[in-house]
């Protein structure tokens, strides 16, 4: 008896198994969705080295979600007119002209917006003292990018003296377009920077009030905000009141932090925003004067003459019950393979209420003339090292590998 009964058991723990899975999930292409299934990172994802790849969970990819022009606030007034662009002057055809005959003379452009756009002239970041560059592939930028970096690690090592080098993640590919698992990233102005940290964590390591590196990483910040063009830094709102709570301790006043953070004291648009993901590393976003209007001066003879590709640029979609892959091609006019590519999916599995990116091919969206915003520079100095600490560039630090940071949270002293 007992061996009649066995197979009908199975049978209904087996019945109801699968009626759970397919009220969690739901099929792609023919094949039922699996929970858990591990995601394909690019190889400047977290515990990978330059030129490779790793598997490793997360629970949703990173797509730089945010939309500025969303965020409720005003931005500064115009800042006074710097030296003339480049180009200025130069009619379309003289540009034209520049490019037929020598294309270095034009210098980085960065074209379209930060979504959907596209580098050419780029520059390579290299590693040098003070920073480490986590995946070489995908750090080229305009240089106006790599200028404004490069400066603000630099200003917090002349600050702290001993100061460990900070790791540089993702900025671009050398002509720019996507990058996986970003919808950003695109033009040669955005940067995933890490933080410092007081023990030494890995690059993409969470931060936290323990482990961060309090300082340094307040220094970074308002080197970027007060001497840099930056446009936005996004930051998981956890890290954002930790640094505030710290920069508050300083002395700095409650009405530039607002401005800063956002707050009640501020019409702005804040700088620093919250966005998901971003407890591991600073996304920050640059203004490219100059790089932006060669994009914007450039891109239709960059087309003509087919110096470039139309970059693909990336659609959501939300995925109901029902849908599968092969649906989902169907109705953006793609194909499953072409998907699969897009989302790094090892197979035809979907999920219920995730989003996927829908690749199209298309031109760049120019954007207006940019008009630069001042910089948002306290009224009142807070010194945020003393300056016994600033160290000469022409005096040898002792930062680089093998150098162990101060761990000490005040500011370096004789």
């Amino acid at each position: 008896m007992r061996y009649s009964i066995l197979p009908a058991v199975l049978s209904t723990t087996l019945l109801a198994t699968l009626a759970a899975c397919g009220a969690r999930n739901i099929g792609g292409a023919n094949e039922p969705a699996v929970e858990g299934e591990a995601y394909e990172e690019s190889s400047s994802s977290p515990g990978t080295s330059a030129g490779g790849s790793r598997e490793y969970a997360r629970p949703h990819q990173q797509t730089d979600e945010v939309n500025l022009d969303a965020i409720s606030g005003e931005l500064p007034p115009a800042a006074p007119e710097r030296e003339p662009h480049p180009l200025a002057g130069l009619s379309d055809k003289d540009v034209e002209a520049m490019l037929l005959r020598d294309v270095s003379e034009l210098g980085p452009a960065s074209l379209g917006r930060t979504n959907r756009g596209a580098l050419f002239g780029g520059v390579q970041m290299e590693s040098d003292e003070g920073w480490n560059i986590v995946n070489p592939r995908e750090t080229w930028g305009t240089q106006e990018t790599i200028d404004y970096l490069t400066h603000s690690i630099r200003r917090v090592g002349e600050m702290y003296p001993e100061t460990p080098d900070i790791n540089v993640g993702d900025i671009s590919r050398a002509s720019g377009g996507h990058i996986a698992p970003h919808l950003s990233h695109q033009s040669g102005r955005d940067v995933d920077l890490g933080f410092y940290y007081l023990d030494g964590s890995a690059w993409y390591s969470k931060a936290n009030a323990k482990n961060l590196d309090l300082p340094r990483t307040w220094a970074l910040l308002k080197v970027t905000v007060t001497e840099t063009d930056v446009e936005a830094i996004f930051l998981d709102r956890s890290i954002q009141a930790t640094l505030r709570s710290y920069a508050k301790e300083l002395g700095e006043s409650d009405e530039w932090l607002d401005q800063v953070f956002g707050g009640p004291t501020s019409n702005l648009r804040p700088l620093v925003i919250h966005e998901e993901g971003h407890e591991t590393h600073l996304h920050i976003r640059y203004y490219n004067p100059i790089a932006q209007e060669t994009g914007r001066r450039v891109y239709k003879a960059l087309l003509k003459h087919k110096k470039i590709k139309p970059p693909t640029y990336f659609k959501k979609y939300k995925v109901k019950r029902g849908d599968s892959l092969n649906r989902i091609a169907k109705k953006f006019k793609t194909d499953v393979k072409t998907l699969r590519k897009a989302n790094k999916l090892r197979n035809n599995r979907i999920y219920a209420g995730r989003t996927y990116k829908i690749p199209k091919k298309g031109g760049v969206v120019q954007p207006a003339k940019l008009v630069l915003p001042e910089r948002r520079v306290p009224t009142r100095f807070v010194q945020t090292a003393p300056a016994t600490a600033v160290v000469s560039e022409a005096v040898p630090t002792t930062s680089g590998a093998g150098s162990k940071a101060s761990t000490s949270r005040e500011p370096a002293t004789e």
